[in-house]
Parts: C-alpha cells; sequence; structure tokens
C-alpha cells in the first residue's frame, strides 16, 4: 500500500503522510468511510496520544479535518491498547491513536480502531487509501462536539484491579523504563495498587526524549538501574506502551521467545488456554516450537504484526498470542498487544510459583541465530533484485535441517531485516556473512543505496 505499513502510518513529522495537511485529508477519509459503513452522518471517535510534541500538532489537525457533526473523546495521554478500550467503553465508531510507537521522536504516525478496539485490516486500510485519493486539501476547521475524557486514564488503570490477589507485589521491587513515553504514569500507579516498591526511569517526557536511550530499544538503561537497586525484574517498555521487555533479577535481558514460551506454559496450566494452541509469527525461533510442542500445545505462525498474530487468533479460536519483540495479546483482555497485561502475567507467575526469573532461561533451549538491518532509501521488491533470490536460495540450500533464512521489509521503517537459525552456530555465522555479503553486493548493482546498520 501507498501510506499504511504492518502496524498503520509512520514517517518522519513535517513529511507526508507526517504532516498536518496529510491528517486533515485523512480525518475526511475516516468520516467518509465510516458513514459509509454505519450509515447516518453523525459519529463519534476517541482520539489519544503518546508523549512527542509533534502529537499535539497532529492531533489538532486531525480533528480540524471532520466536519462539524462528529463528536470527538479526546483522551490525552494514553498508552495505545488504551485507546483501543476507550473505543469500545465510549462506543466510539472509531479510535485513533497519533503514535510511532518506538520510534525516535522525529517520528511520529497513527493507528486506527474499530468499535471492539480491533485495529483495521488491510482490506479496510485499503479501502481508506481509495477513499484518500479523492479528498482535496481541507482548511483547519473545529468539529462541533470535542470532549476531554477524563476519566480516560483512570478507566484503563481499574480494568487491572483485579488482575492479581490484593498485596500479591508487596514483597517486590520493579525497576521500571517507560521510555518516556505513554506508559509513564500508568505502570507505575499499576504496579503500587498491589504492593510493589517501584523504582523508574524513562518517566519525565518532555516532548522531544520519547524512546532516546531508553525503553524497549535500549535495554541498558534499565539493566544498569536493576544494578543499582537489586531489583526483582525489570519491565521495559516502548512509546506507546503496547510492547514489554522484561529483565531478569541479574539484569539480564530475557529473550522474547522465552517470555511466549513461558507465558504459554502458564495459561495451559492454569487453564487458560482452551484449545492448546498459541500463534506467535515467523520472526520466532524455532526452538519456542520444539519446547511447545513437548508440553501438548500447537503453534500456529503468521506474518509479522501483532495485528496479523489477533486475526490468525480469531481465525484459529486461540486465546493467547505474541510476537518475539515484545507483543502479547490476550484475546480476553485486549485485541491488542498490552505491555502492562503482559508485565502483570509474568509478575504472577513469579509469584505465584515462587521463582526467580533468571530460571526461565534454563527451560527453553533457542536454536542460535544471528540477524542484522540494512538501511534502504527505497523498498524495492526483492523479486526486481537480480540475482539476490538465486542467492538467498544458494545460501539457505547449504544449511542443516531445521533452519530458517528469513528476509523481509520492515512495515514501519526503511530498513530490510534479515535472519538466519539453525541448529549449529558455525553454519549460523557463515550464513550471515554471505547474506551481509549478498546483499549489499545486489543493492549496489541494481542501483539501490543501502548500509548495514
Amino acid at each position: 500500500m501507498k501510506y499504511f505499513g504492518t502496524d498503520g502510518i509512520r514517517g518522519r513529522f513535517g513529511t507526508n503522510p507526517v504532516c498536518e495537511e496529510f491528517f486533515r485529508r485523512l480525518a475526511r477519509t475516516i468520516e467518509r468511510f465510516t458513514t459509509k459503513k454505519y450509515g447516518g452522518e453523525f459519529f463519534s471517535i476517541c482520539v489519544g496520544r503518546d508523549t512527542r510534541k509533534s502529537g499535539i500538532v497532529l492531533q489538532k489537525a486531525f480533528i480540524g479535518g471532520f466536519s462539524k457533526d462528529v463528536k470527538v473523546f479526546d483522551c490525552g495521554i494514553l498508552p495505545t491498547p488504551a485507546i483501543s478500550k476507550m473505543a469500545q467503553h465510549t462506543k466510539s465508531n472509531i479510535g485513533i491513536a497519533i503514535t510511532a510507537s518506538h520510534n525516535s521522536a522525529s517520528d511520529n504516525g497513527i493507528k486506527f480502531f474499530n468499535a471492539r478496539g480491533e485495529k483495521f485490516t488491510v482490506r479496510e486500510e485499503e479501502e481508506l487509501e481509495q477513499i484518500l485519493e479523492n479528498i482535496a486539501n481541507i482548511a483547519p476547521q473545529m468539529p462541533q462536539v470535542i470532549e476531554f475524557h477524563g476519566e480516560a486514564k483512570q478507566n484503563y488503570c481499574d480494568q487491572y484491579k483485579n488482575f492479581l490477589p490484593a498485596g500479591a507485589l508487596s514483597k517486590t521491587v520493579i525497576a521500571l523504563d517507560s521510555a518516556n513515553g505513554a506508559t509513564y504514569e500508568v505502570a507505575k500507579e499499576i504496579f503500587e495498587y498491589f504492593g510493589a516498591r517501584v523504582v523508574q526511569i524513562g518517566n519525565y517526557p518532555n516532548g522531544e526524549n520519547i524512546n532516546d536511550a531508553c525503553g524497549t530499544e535500549h535495554p541498558g538503561a534499565l539493566a544498569t538501574l536493576m544494578q543499582q537497586t537489586q531489583a526483582a525484574i525489570g519491565i521495559a517498555h516502548d512509546g506507546d506502551g503496547d510492547r514489554v521487555v522484561i529483565f531478569d533479577e541479574m539484569g539480564a535481558k530475557i529473550n522474547g521467545d522465552v517470555l511466549l514460551g513461558t507465558v504459554a506454559g502458564h495459561l495451559l496450566a492454569t487453564n487458560a488456554l482452551p484449545n492448546r494452541s498459541m500463534v506467535t509469527t515467523i520472526q520466532s525461533n524455532l526452538g519456542l516450537d520444539k519446547y511447545l510442542q513437548a508440553m501438548g500445545i500447537n503453534v500456529l505462525r503468521c506474518d509479522v504484526g501483532d495485528r496479523n498474530v489477533y486475526q490468525t487468533m480469531i481465525r484459529n479460536n486461540c486465546y493467547f498470542g505474541g510476537e518475539d519483540s515484545g507483543h502479547l495479546i490476550f484475546r480476553k483482555i485486549s485485541p491488542v498487544g498490552d505491555g502492562i497485561a503482559a508485565a502483570l502475567l509474568v509478575l504472577d507467575i513469579v509469584t505465584r510459583n515462587n521463582i526467580r526469573l533468571s530460571e526461565l532461561k534454563t527451560k527453553i533451549a533457542l536454536f542460535p541465530q544471528k540477524s542484522f538491518n540494512v538501511s534502504v532509501n527505497t523498498k524495492v521488491p526483492l523479486s526486481d533484485i537480480k540475482g539476490l533470490n538465486e542467492d538467498i536460495e544458494k545460501i539457505d540450500s547449504k544449511l542443516p535441517s531445521p533452519h530458517r533464512v528469513l528476509v523481509r521489509y520492515s512495515g514501519t521503517e526503511p530498513k530490510l531485516r534479515v535472519l538466519v537459525e539453525a541448529p549449529n552456530q558455525e553454519v549460523v555465522n557463515d550464513a550471515w556473512k554471505d547474506l551481509k555479503r549478498s546483499i549489499i553486493d545486489r543493492m549496489m548493482d541494481n542501483g539501490i543505496s543501502a548500509s548495514i546498520l
């Protein structure tokens, strides 16, 4: 698609499509789309954002693109899963999250949710793009009704009050990194409700420091904090709070697939995995499948993106799914990834079983793998890069089974993501080197600007 990636629209603020003019057109597009879908002329939306300064500008522009017959619930700064929840709570036709997730403050974007709090499907996004092409530039205006939803934050926090027994975390010290993002207030409040002592960083957003040397993309900050505080667990969120990265009591990051396997096993043991199946993406380690299958849990794979995970869960009647990047989805809680819910569940596992987080790493044997990213100025289809597919097939054919070679473009950034996985570290290293050399050479031969990150 022209504008949408795997998770809404995202890009550098001030450039098309992340600019005021485009967001006004996008709002009018949503208005026409919703009117066509639900009928009638009056409808309502709820909108929230992360802590980026540009979010204020884009939200004002977006709201200014609607006609006077739109009611807007302004939910302020909230995590993305909270916007999904508020779309349902306010009975809005559409939920809007203005965010660029884990990207730097120079970027921003937008995510859409339907009345059930679910992310828009690819087909719906394609329909939006078709409508958008026929929308002319719109002069700024304000809709008839704007209502600030002052209770939105509290409503989101309240849904967790029965998640754990009262005082369940009274003996737990939590090191929390909120990435100077959307969870900087709500996460601490929720963990403290259960009695935890929370030591927090990344909780002083200034509009320009979201994800800056903190959060899920920069784990070193939290690891240092854990060494200083001797916390039992480290919890890092990304800028919009739909992901989580967990650190054990030694300050070591727990692999995302280990986290998925641990949670799935816990859900099975507590009769919360009714059809003994879970969903993950093509990115997850083959060792996860081996571990879960030994427990009698079926693993279903889908394309990268938490939206794809959720839709696969629906099609197969699964109640849990996620990505190794930290998106965990629990259908009974939310139709989107929720970093706070995932962290609470991990805390429940630790406290209920009286175990240390470091013990989790010994349970799941992951296959050796290596990855790298390639920065590109344009996402030329891989099939159009002469000689590249042939090189990849040749490298793939040399690897012992079972193995995987994944080469795909990021759906949210101008990057090519490459991963190789096999039972033996030495052959993984060799394939990794060959892939790096081949991809750069082939792109240069085809006139594509690219560099290894």
